[in-house]
C-alpha cells in the first residue's frame, strides 16, 4: 500500500534537506569568517602596537642618555675657573638638539614629560648662570659691613662731638 501524499511527502523531505544544507553552509562560512580573519586583523594591530612601543623605548633611552650629557655639562658649570659663555652656548646646542628631536605629540604619550623635563634643563641652566654671578657678593657684603661699621662709629663720635659743642 503506497501513501496517497507521497509527491508531498518528497518535497517536503527534499525542502527541508536543502534548507538543512543552506543552513550548515552558512554556520560554516560565519565560523570561517571569525575564526580564520578575526586573529589576523588583530595580529596585525597587536603588531603595531608592539612596534610603536619599542620606538618608545628606544626614543626614551636616546633621550636619557642626552639629558645626562646636559646634566653633566650643567653641573660643570659650578666649578671654578670655567668658561660661563662657552659651556652655556654648549648646553643651549644640546638642549635645541633634545627638543629637535622629541617626536610629534600624537605619536608619544610621554610628550609632555619631554617637554617639561627640558624647559627644567633650560630654568637650571639660568639659575646657575645666576648664581655663577653672585660669586663675589659675599666679599663684597663684608666690605660693606666694615665700612658701615666704620662710619656707623665715626658718626657716634661726630654726635658725641656735637653733644659736647652744645653743652658749652
Amino acid at each position: 500500500m503506497e501513501p496517497k501524499n507521497k509527491k508531498e511527502r518528497t518535497n517536503s523531505v527534499l525542502k527541508f534537506a536543502l534548507l538543512f544544507l543552506v543552513t550548515i553552509v552558512l554556520i560554516l562560512i560565519a565560523a570561517f569568517f571569525d575564526f580564520n580573519r578575526l586573529p589576523f586583523k588583530e595580529n596585525s594591530i597587536l603588531k603595531s602596537k608592539v612596534t610603536s612601543a619599542e620606538k618608545e623605548l628606544i626614543y626614551q633611552k636616546e633621550f636619557s642618555e642626552k639629558s645626562n650629557e646636559i646634566k653633566a655639562l650643567i653641573d660643570s658649570l659650578d666649578t671654578p675657573g670655567q668658561n660661563i659663555q662657552y659651556f652655556n652656548a654648549l648646553i643651549n646646542s644640546k638642549i635645541v638638539e633634545l627638543q629637535e628631536s622629541i617626536p610629534e605629540k600624537d605619536s608619544t604619550n610621554n610628550y609632555n614629560i619631554y617637554v617639561n623635563s627640558i624647559q627644567s634643563y633650560v630654568d637650571i641652566q639660568e639659575l646657575k648662570t645666576k648664581l655663577k654671578s653672585y660669586d663675589g657678593v659675599d666679599a663684597k657684603l663684608e666690605e660693606y659691613r666694615q665700612e658701615l661699621d666704620h662710619i656707623t662709629t665715626k658718626y657716634n663720635e661726630a654726635q658725641r662731638y656735637l653733644s659736647s659743642l652744645r653743652r658749652r
